[in-house]
């Protein structure tokens, strides 16, 4: 009998939490479907919202096999998914993005969480749920025109499919690699550079089998799939343009957050790396900057370090205030930011900008990094579940923002992996929340 009711407790506290995770991202949705409507056009322009739409209007032009510069010089997966809805309508095409980039945030979301609550650190899943859903910034940023969004509901997807199969060890794992290889594909059709965190997050799943040979072969099915999208977008680009490549701008954006004066941002100053075409060319290609970077790096050790941190520093600074870094300028959130309101004033710039304001931001950075640190070492001791969670969560974030080190520092970077940087924060709050409590 005493067993009996202790199921049944455990049914009903199972049950209630069930319905959390479904609630927090079906209200969180239903509030930005009513914000769709009250937008003008149904959404935003992300960051480079204006480079997609110049890639789809060359899609629409010409097809697929486009010739147009943009497509070959910036990744052309993302514009491709657009100019596929701008086929359904031409009219409505930006209500058609807000709102499947929506409802997949909110499926990814509840996808997740209902994963963790299957696992030694069910505590997590509610409140993981309601800061990931309610986030402001990386929430609305699915009603913006960028990948940054749908690659975070990627990155939730992959998570929660690799978390299942651990939950299911008794179910063939070849359907879960393939479906967790599927998911990294798209995020990378979208932006290719998040194939290496793919990469990672593949081998720490591998490793975590018994027997290691169904490891090898879940890892290796997984990166096949994952591979599908790097090769769709080269073969596109090789017909259209007669260049292998995924893209162009690699090697730029190298060049722009590297040099002897700058310090890694956007805003480049000083001389650029240098770089010289290999005769007979007269034009230094992209893969050739790449190289000349890299050399730089390694011929600056002290620079290349100084770099570094400023580059973090950027990465992990907040959307606004005087340590603000990046290409955040349209988040949504910035329209109603307590900063920014108090902003209008000289008397509130002179406090945000101030050493008040200065304070407040490092403490936002040093809490962030402190947070996910402690959250990380806090789950991934308590089951093997807990464990591979935490291990491709901070693997897939380090991979982000060693990404922005080589490339250019700017906050905008860490949104794509700000789902899972969330979630390990979560947890290092709730510890923190716990510790309190038991000391009172």
């Amino acid at each position: 009998m005493a067993k009996k009711l202790k199921h049944a407790l455990i049914s009903k506290q199972e049950a209630k939490i069930h319905r959390y995770l479904i609630a927090f991202p079906v209200i969180a949705f239903a509030i930005k479907l009513i914000t769709v409507f009250n937008i003008q056009g149904g959404g935003w322009l992300g960051a480079d919202g204006e480079n997609y739409l110049k890639g789809v209007d060359g899609l629409y032009a010409d097809g697929l096999f486009s010739k147009a510069d943009i497509l070959n010089y910036w990744p052309a997966g993302y514009p491709i998914l657009i100019w596929l809805l701008v086929l359904i309508t031409t009219s409505k095409f930006i209500y058609l993005i807000s709102f499947i980039q929506t409802i997949f945030f909110a499926y990814s979301t509840y996808f997740l969480t209902k994963a963790i609550s299957k696992t030694g650190v069910a505590w997590l899943a509610v409140p993981a749920s309601f800061f990931i859903s309610f986030n402001p910034t990386l929430s609305l940023s699915s009603l913006a025109i960028g990948y940054e969004t749908p690659v975070a509901s990627c990155f939730m997807m992959t998570l929660g499919i690799i978390l299942v199969s651990r939950i299911n060890p008794e179910k063939s794992q070849y359907l879960y690699a393939f479906f967790a290889g599927a998911w990294i594909a798209l995020a990378s059709f979208m932006q290719p550079r998040y194939l290496l965190a793919g990469i990672v997050i593949f081998i720490l799943w591998g490793a975590s089998f018994i027997p290691k040979k169904t490891g090898l072969t879940v890892s290796v099915l997984a990166l096949v799939v994952m591979l599908i999208s790097p090769i769709a977008l080269i073969l596109r680009n090789e017909v259209a343009t007669n260049k292998a490549t995924i893209s162009t701008n690699l090697g730029v954006t190298m060049s722009i957050g590297a040099g002897d004066v700058t310090k890694g941002g956007y805003a480049h100053t000083g001389p650029e790396v240098p770089c010289n075409p290999v005769p007979p060319a007269t034009a230094v290609t992209d893969s050739q900057k790449v190289i000349c970077v890299l050399k730089w790096y390694a011929s600056h050790p002290i620079k290349t370090l100084k770099l570094a941190l400023y580059k973090s520093e950027f990465f992990w600074s907040p959307w606004s205030g005087p340590l603000a870094n990046g290409t955040m300028a349209r988040n949504p959130w910035l329209k109603v930011s307590p900063t920014q309101n108090i902003s209008k004033s000289q008397s509130g710039v002179n406090l945000v900008s101030g050493p008040i304001g200065k304070l407040i931001s490092w403490l936002w950075i040093i809490g962030q990094i402190g947070l996910l640190i402690y959250g990380f070492s806090t789950i991934r001791r308590i089951d093997k579940e807990s464990r591979i969670l935490a291990d491709c969560s901070l693997a897939a974030i380090t991979i982000a923002w060693l990404i922005s080190i080589g490339t250019i520092g700017d906050h905008r970077f860490r949104l794509p992996t700000m789902s899972i940087s969330l979630l390990l924060q979560v947890a290092g709050l709730w510890q923190l929340k716990k510790r309190v409590s038991k000391a009172l």
